[in-house]
């Protein structure tokens, strides 16, 4: 796929509305539609899956609103919310939103596709080095199964073992591509390539278990099961 091309998600309860949306989106050049999705769970599920640059998102829907799915996304798309309703605009503001009505998004995805052409930030951490005696063995991200810590110390578990790293967990959750890595706990960063089974603990904890010869199981904590099992289609 052209790497500028915009990958965007409907998310509206109403048909007509949704319909409206994606012809108005054919008209749009460099722009394809993603998926659409008429409640909270559903978009999550797609959201996971197809992993859109762009939600268009209503905010009253039957259920969990556009307000309570935003929330729950980790990582999280660009949102555009489109609505119909004046009296939200106030809490837009206060999470820090544009409030963008049907007639104005051609504007608003135009300016969007610019920014696609636009140079990106520093690419995503896919290697690094870690040190064995007096060598350095380079470590491609992808091979790592998860990154934990220990007595302070952060390690990369790998094929060939646990591996300490010059980084943080706040600086590899940054640095590592979100496609493919996530927090699951403020001890824990999950290769979720290697997720393998999802088991409920207790007080709304999770156990991830990942296909590595060891069957390691990761904790989940519960201020990030939820964003975990949206991931995972769960």
């Amino acid at each position: 796929m052209d790497p500028t091309t915009l990958r965007v998600l409907i998310v509206d309860d109403e048909p007509p509305a949704r319909a409206r949306l994606k012809r108005m989106l054919g008209e749009i050049g460099g722009v394809t539609v993603a998926g659409e999705a008429a409640s909270a769970a559903e978009a999550r599920r797609l959201v996971a899956a197809t992993r859109p640059d762009l939600v268009l998102l209503d905010i009253q829907m039957p259920g969990e609103d556009g307000f309570a799915l935003l929330e729950s996304l980790d990582p999280r798309p660009a949102v555009v919310f489109v609505t119909a309703f004046d009296h939200h605009a106030e809490s837009l503001e206060r999470v820090r939103l544009e409030l963008t009505r049907p007639e104005e998004l051609s504007r608003r995805l135009g300016d969007l596709l610019a920014g696609l052409s636009r140079p990106s930030g520093p690419d995503h951490l896919d290697r690094f080095t870690v040190r064995i005696g007096a060598r350095q063995l380079i470590v491609k991200a992808e091979d790592v199964w998860w990154f934990g810590a220990e007595d302070k110390l952060v390690f990369a578990a790998t094929t060939g073992g646990r591996h300490y790293v010059n980084f943080t967990l706040d600086q590899l959750e940054r640095r590592l591509d979100p496609r493919r890595f996530a927090r699951v706990h403020r001890g824990a960063i999950a290769n979720l390539d290697h997720a393998a089974v999802l088991r409920p603990a207790f007080a709304g904890t999770y156990r991830l278990q990942l296909d590595d010869p060891e069957r390691t199981e990761i904790p989940v904590s519960r201020n990030r099961a939820r964003a975990l099992r949206g991931r995972l289609g769960a």
